[in-house]
């Protein structure tokens, strides 16, 4: 019994964190992404897309998918969320989702505003 659960332990904690080797397959299509996306996001002013995707990358990948999909976490594209809401949630958790410490204040507000056009 105690072996299962340290399996099933490993198993969520690599989840959680992203299983480490995931986001490589990734890295095609997001080489295509900010291209698309930079349009759109000049309209919206302060938006820095090549950033706040290589951000998205870093923290947020894991759960919330290559395509803000979602995963273990929920969809991130279309959300309701604003900017700040975002913000909020980014530093301080909501949910099952903890505080992201790594995430500077600069780089959570790019996010913030890159996820809420998104």
């Amino acid at each position: 019994m105690k072996k299962f659960l340290l399996t099933i332990g490993a198993v969520f904690a690599l989840t959680a964190c992203g299983g480490g080797n995931e986001p490589a397959p990734e890295e095609a299509p997001v080489e295509e992404a900010p291209a698309e996306e930079t349009g759109g996001e000049e309209a919206a002013g302060d938006v820095d897309a090549t950033a706040a995707r290589a951000t998205y990358e870093k923290s947020c990948i894991g759960c919330h998918g290559g395509n803000l999909e979602g995963g273990a976490g929920p969809a991130l594209a279309g959300g309701e969320l604003s900017a700040d809401e975002i913000q909020t949630v980014i530093h301080k958790g909501q949910g099952a989702m903890p505080p992201q410490t790594n995430v500077s204040e600069e780089e959570a507000a790019n996010l913030a505003k890159w996820l809420e056009i998104q």
